[in-house]
C-alpha cells in the first residue's frame, strides 16, 4: 500500500521500532527506576513521586490482592481525575485484573447495567456520587465497594477547607458490609507489603502486628496481549459497546510520546531529558484520557496534572501556576479557555505542545485558539488528531512542523490506515471519500461479548492485516494526511463526551404519553453539540378520546401557551426528570419540539438526518421567522435552572464532586 506519509516523519519518527514487552504496570516500573524522584502525579498542590506512586499502587494491589481481587477479575472504576483512579488502574494490572472504566456521573441504572455487563465483582466511587447508587448496590451486593474520598490526598490544610466547604453536600462515608473506604484499604496493603500482619480479608478493624510475614514479591499474572482495561464506546455503529484493550495497545501510543512531542527520548539520555508537565483534564475513562494523559504521561517521565474538573479561572490559575508545558483537550475545553478572564493577563511563552482530539477541531476556534496563545509568547499550533476508542484514540496527527489546516494529519509509525469504499475492503483512490480504516498494534482486541460486532469491526482484508472500518467518512491527499469529513455511525458528541441517540429516545420511549421520539444534535456555541429531542404523542392519554383534539392529543382544559399545551409541559417536565435519572448530563435534551408527526425514510424510518436539517434550518432563520416556526411546531426549550450548566461555571470533561 501507499505510505506516503512517511516522507513526511523526522528521523526520529522514521526509525521508531519498538514495541515494548511490557504490562501496563511494568512500563511504570521501568519509568520509576530512571526518574524516580521526578513527580509523577500532582493533584490540588500535592506531588507524587514515580518511587511514592509505585509504593501506593504496590500498597493498593496487596490489599486488592487480600480481597481476592486478582486474575481476570473486573473492578469497575467510577471516578474523576484523582490520585486514586491512576493508582487503581495500575495495581489492577499488577493484579492481572481488568479496569472497567465508566464516567463518574453515571445514573444508578445506568452503572448498574454496566457493571451486570462485564461481570465487576469490585466498584470504586468517589463518596459524593455514593447517596445516588447506594440503593442499588445493596441490592445488587457486589463483592466490594471502595470509597474514595476527594480528600485523600490533599494537604491537610486544603483537606480541612474541603471538609469545611462540603460538609452539608457529602455524607460521611462508612465502613460496614461490602463498603471499605480507599484510605483504609491502602494502610492495609502498606501493612501487608510491609510485613506487618499476613493476608486475612476478615476486616476491617485493628490491624494485628504478626512477625515474619513473608512479602510477595512480583510475578507477572498477566501478558501485554491480555484484556487490561475495558473501554465504553459507540463502537463503528453508533450503539453502545464495550472495547476490551491489552497493554500493548496502551503501550505503542505511549511510547510514541516523545516523537509527537518532539522531545528526546527520555531512556536514552535521562539526565538531560527536560522536566514536562501535561495538563491531564481529559476524564480517565474517556481512551484520549487513559491513554495519552495518563499513561503516555506514565510512560514518559512526564508529570500529569490531574484536573478533576474543568472551570476556566480555575484552570487559569493551575496554568500560572504550573506552567505545564503540554495541553491535550477537546474543542469545548480550548473554547472555554479563550472565555477565561484570567487567562488573558497570562504569558504563555511555556506552552511545547498542545492538541486537539475527541471531536472535530473547528477552523475558526483553531485560528482564534493560536492568534491568543501567539500574543502571549506561544510559538506553537492547535495540532488536530484523529482516533478512536478501538484504537486507544491517537492513530494520526498533525505533525508540528507541518500542521495542514482541515487535516487530522499523518498516521503514526506502525500505524497504517486508508480510505476504503463503504461495506467493502476495497481502497478508494486518494482524493475520494470513503470511510477511514485503520490497522496497527493500537487496535482493540474485540468488542466484550459481542463476536457478531466485532466481525462488523475487525476485517482481515487481502494482505493478511486487521483492519477495523471505523464508521467515519474521510479522505486523504497526495502526500498522506488525512482528512475527517463526516461520521457514517449515528452518535452525538456533546463537548467531546460521546452520547448516543438511541440510548435517549430509549428513554423518552418509555414515557406513556410518547409515541415517537427522536435524538438529534444541534449546534452550540460552546459544547459544539447538544441534544434536541422531538416528540410525537398519542392522540389520547389520560383522556376521553371524545374529549381529546384528534390530531394535538389535546384534552379538554389544556390550553394552547406560546404553541405549547399543558399536556406538552407536563410530559417535557416529567421526561426533563426521566433523562435526569438515568442519563448522563451529556446526554440530557436542552430543548424539545412537539410534532403532529416525525419524517420517515423510504423503508419507514424515523429520517433523523432530515430533522437535523431541520433544526438547522430553524436555528439559521431570521429571529422574527424563528419565533413563528417554534409557536407553529411547539418547540419548548428546557427552563432556566433546568439546562445543563453555563460555560463559565462548568466546563463538559470534568466532574464535580458538589454537583
Amino acid at each position: 500500500m501507499d505510505r506516503s506519509w512517511t516522507a513526511h516523519y523526522d528521523d526520529e519518527m522514521r526509525g521508531w521500532t519498538e514495541k515494548p514487552d511490557l504490562t501496563l504496570y511494568e512500563m511504570l516500573l521501568r519509568t520509576a527506576a530512571v526518574f524516580p524522584k521526578r513527580p509523577a502525579v500532582t493533584f490540588e498542590g500535592t506531588r507524587i513521586t514515580y518511587e511514592e506512586l509505585v509504593y501506593e499502587v504496590d500498597a493498593f494491589a496487596a490489599a486488592l490482592r487480600d480481597c481476592n481481587i486478582g486474575v481476570g477479575t473486573v473492578v469497575t472504576v467510577c471516578l474523576p481525575n484523582i490520585p486514586q483512579a491512576v493508582i487503581a488502574i495500575y495495581a489492577l494490572n499488577k493484579n492481572g485484573g481488568i479496569a472497567n472504566m465508566v464516567h463518574p456521573k453515571t445514573p444508578a441504572a445506568e452503572l448498574r447495567e454496566c457493571m451486570e455487563q462485564t461481570g465487576s465483582e469490585c466498584l470504586l466511587i468517589l463518596d459524593a456520587f455514593l447517596p445516588k447508587c447506594k440503593d442499588m448496590l445493596d441490592e445488587l451486593e457486589p463483592g466490594l465497594v471502595i470509597v474514595c474520598r476527594i480528600t485523600d490526598y490533599l494537604s491537610l490544610a486544603k483537606s480541612l477547607a474541603f471538609k469545611i466547604a462540603t460538609r452539608k453536600k457529602i455524607p460521611k462515608a462508612s465502613q460496614d458490609t461490602f463498603y471499605i473506604l480507599y484510605s483504609n484499604l491502602i494502610e492495609h496493603g502498606e501493612l501487608l507489603r510491609q510485613g506487618k500482619i499476613s493476608g486475612d480479608y476478615d476486616w476491617p478493624g485493628p490491624f494485628e502486628e504478626e512477625k515474619e510475614v513473608e512479602k510477595a514479591a512480583y510475578v507477572r499474572p498477566i501478558g501485554p496481549d491480555d484484556p487490561a482495561i475495558y473501554l465504553h464506546s459507540g463502537g463503528t455503529t453508533g450503539s453502545p459497546k464495550i472495547a476490551v484493550i491489552s497493554s500493548t495497545n496502551m503501550n505503542i501510543p505511549a511510547m510514541l510520546g516523545p516523537q509527537i512531542i518532539r522531545v528526546p527520548d527520555p531512556f536514552s539520555d535521562p539526565e538531560n531529558y527536560p522536566k514536562l508537565t501535561m495538563v491531564a483534564i481529559l476524564p480517565l475513562f474517556h481512551g484520549f484520557g487513559i491513554c495519552m494523559c495518563m499513561h503516555c504521561m506514565i510512560s514518559c517521565g512526564i508529570n500529569m496534572l490531574l484536573v478533576p474538573v474543568f472551570k476556566p479561572d480555575e484552570l487559569s490559575k493551575i496554568i500560572r501556576k504550573e506552567k505545564p508545558q503540554l495541553l491535550a483537550a477537546v474543542p469545548t475545553l480550548y473554547e472555554g479557555m479563550l472565555k477565561s478572564d484570567k487567562l488573558k493577563k497570562m504569558k504563555l511563552d511555556f506552552l511545547i505542545a498542545c492538541f486537539s482530539g475527541g471531536d472535530t477541531l473547528p477552523m475558526d476556534l483553531k485560528r482564534r485558539f493560536e492568534e491568543y496563545i501567539r500574543a502571549r509568547g506561544a510559538t506553537i499550533s492547535l495540532r488536530e488528531g484523529y482516533g478512536l476508542t478501538e484504537t486507544l484514540t491517537v492513530c494520526a496527527v498533525n505533525p508540528e512542523n507541518e500542521c495542514r489546516d482541515g487535516s487530522v494529519g499523518l498516521p503514526l509509525p506502525g500505524i497504517d490506515m486508508m480510505i476504503t469504499k463503504p461495506g467493502t475492503d476495497d481502497e478508494v483512490p486518494v482524493g475520494e471519500k470513503g470511510e477511514i480504516c485503520i490497522s496497527g498494534p493500537t487496535v482493540m482486541l474485540r468488542y466484550l461479548n459481542d463476536p457478531a460486532a466485532t466481525a462488523m469491526a475487525i476485517h482481515t482484508h487481502a494482505d493478511g492485516k486487521k483492519w477495523i472500518h471505523s464508521g467515519d467518512l474521510g479522505h486523504r491527499d497526495e502526500d498522506g494526511f488525512f482528512y475527517f469529513d463526516q461520521r457514517i455511525k449515528r452518535i452525538i458528541k456533546v463537548s467531546g463526551v460521546p452520547v448516543f441517540p438511541t440510548q435517549i429516545e430509549k428513554v423518552l420511549l418509555s414515557h406513556p404519553d410518547v409515541e415517537s421520539a427522536c435524538a438529534v444534535a444541534i449546534p452550540h456555541p460552546y459544547r459544539l453539540h447538544v441534544v434536541k429531542a422531538y416528540l410525537v404523542l398519542k392522540s389520547t392519554v389520560e383522556a376521553d378520546a371524545s374529549s381529546s383534539d384528534p390530531v394535538s392529543g389535546r384534552a379538554e382544559g389544556e390550553t394552547a401557551r406560546n404553541g405549547v399545551n399543558e399536556r406538552q409541559e407536563r410530559v417535557q417536565m416529567e421526561l426533563m426528570e426521566m433523562c435526569r435519572k438515568t442519563l448522563i448530563p451529556y446526554a440530557c435534551p436542552v430543548e424539545y419540539a412537539f410534532r403532529d408527526t416525525l419524517p420517515e425514510t423510504k423503508i419507514g424510518k424515523i429520517d433523523y438526518r432530515a430533522l437535523e436539517q431541520e433544526a438547522l434550518r430553524e436555528l439559521g432563520a431570521a429571529p422574527e421567522e424563528r419565533n413563528e416556526k417554534e409557536s407553529k411546531s411547539a418547540t419548548a426549550k428546557v427552563p432556566e435552572g433546568k439546562e445543563m450548566r453555563e460555560p463559565a461555571k462548568e466546563a463538559p470533561e470534568g466532574d464535580d464532586p458538589d454537583a
